[in-house]
């Protein structure tokens, strides 16, 4: 199957691609550096230049603090530019996978999110991945898989900083009212691969960790795991302000489709 793959130096894409490979799928790996998916122009351009089956978009504005700040960036890549990816999938007639997130809704629930849930974000990183689904959703030969807080090997996220952190102190703060499910990047490469492999019906899918865990809970099992003695202290989101309003619980049922996300994490950790 021939792919393009946006964002492909991300967090998941460098998860995903090898594995694609391995599948013996051929892909053409993007970044912002080789395809600007804001420039319209140059989208417009690509259609008429490459052949593909499927089209797999991670490229996204992730920074939620900045978004608040870069209003309009954030929802020139994670609007438009999806707006741009979805009309080059139409206009070769593939399919287009889109990840999407937990930060589509509220946080107003204490079950986990379902499909069928009505959305409403908090937040202006949550409102410009929704936008993206409203483009990607008038196609009909589509995939939105909203996920959450991921973490992985090839790139910046929680569980590595939290490591380099505990090096530099044996004290922590963290935030201890919000919920949600942390994702490893290879258990959502591993489902990114059966939907593809499968053909899996178009739709909407959650694809997160199985159980729940506010910051604290996840801090403390990897200080647990890495074997640090280091003081993990509570807090709530009013003692420590930030630029963007998170939900308070964001947990997805995903089905349990995934591992929970304490062996994904030891998985992950034991072999870094």
């Amino acid at each position: 199957m021939r792919i393009m793959v946006t964002g492909a130096t991300g967090l998941l894409g460098q998860e995903l691609c090898p594995m694609l490979e391995e599948e013996g799928h051929q892909f053409w790996a993007t970044n912002s550096k080789i395809f600007d998916i804001t420039n319209k122009k140059l989208a417009t351009e690509i259609m008429d230049k490459v052949s593909l089956d499927l089209i797999i978009h991670l490229a996204a504005y992730t920074n939620i603090d900045q978004a608040e700040v870069s209003k309009k960036e954030a929802m020139n890549v994670n609007h438009l530019g999806t707006k741009n990816m979805a009309q080059i999938a139409k206009k070769l007639d593939v399919p287009i996978i889109y990840i999407s997130s937990d930060s589509v809704f509220d946080g107003n629930k204490n079950t986990p999110y379902k499909t069928t849930d009505e959305t409403n974000p908090v937040n202006i990183y949550g409102l410009s991945k929704l936008r993206g689904e409203d483009e990607i959703r008038k196609l009909k030969k589509h995939y939105i898989l909203r996920t959450s807080t991921l973490f992985g090997h090839g790139g910046k996220n929680y569980v590595d900083m939290m490591i380099t952190f505990s090096m530099l102190s044996n004290s922590i703060s963290v935030v201890d009212d919000q919920i949600l499910a942390p994702t490893w990047t290879k258990d959502l490469s591993n489902e990114i691969i059966k939907i593809i492999n499968e053909k899996r019906p178009f739709g909407t899918y959650h694809l997160a960790s199985s159980g729940e865990a506010t910051w604290s809970d996840f801090t403390k099992k990897i200080f647990e795991v890495k074997k640090r003695n280091i003081d993990v202290a509570s807090i709530e989101k009013s003692d420590f302000p930030r630029p963007a309003k998170r939900p308070k619980y964001s947990v997805l049922d995903s089905s349990n489709v995934l591992p929970h996300w304490e062996e994904s994490l030891e998985k992950y950790l034991l072999n870094k």
